[in-house]
């Protein structure tokens, strides 16, 4: 799908008050992955970035005004860095509670609650323990996605015609 049609999608989400539309992205590809989270801060759209990676993996929030996943990863890996999911194999098991929790946090931003935005919840290793660490972070000085969102300013949603 493009860009323009996924903005679209988005746009036609909910609009209730406090809810809104969510970009989910549980992609094997790290290009993928910061082009949906650049479009969604250019945007001002809520988003789950989600990954698997053999045992573990984690699932990053964003929302307008929270750091966002070019504040934690400046840009992709090189391509021989981080093997794909084909390359260096994934639990099953990993795959369904790391989409379980993209899943509540993707629900949670629906409907307005942002009190994940600006984290990462990370799943280290699900064969030795099933513990979740959730990191909170600030939005990082100088971070092109942020800057590049803030000159003109994108309205929320909720404030678009």
């Amino acid at each position: 799908a493009s860009a323009a049609s996924l903005l679209a999608a988005a746009r036609a989400g909910d609009e209730a008050e406090g809810a809104g539309p969510v970009l989910i992205d549980g992609s094997d590809n790290f290009v993928t992955k910061f082009a949906v989270a650049d479009l969604a801060v250019a945007a001002g759209l809520r988003h789950v970035i989600a990954g698997v990676s053999r045992y573990g993996g984690q699932v990053f929030v964003g929302a307008p005004g929270a750091a966002c996943y070019r504040c934690l990863f400046e840009g992709p890996p090189d391509d021989d860095a981080a093997p794909s999911c084909a390359e260096g194999g994934v639990l099953g098991a990993v795959v369904g509670a790391v989409g379980g929790l993209a899943a509540r946090a993707a629900l949670a931003l629906a409907d307005g609650d942002l009190s994940a935005a600006g984290t990462v919840t990370v799943l280290a290793d699900l064969r030795r323990s099933s513990e979740l660490r959730v990191v909170r972070f600030a939005p990082r000085p100088g971070c092109p996605a942020c800057t590049a969102a803030a000159e003109p300013p994108v309205p929320a949603l909720e404030e678009r015609p």
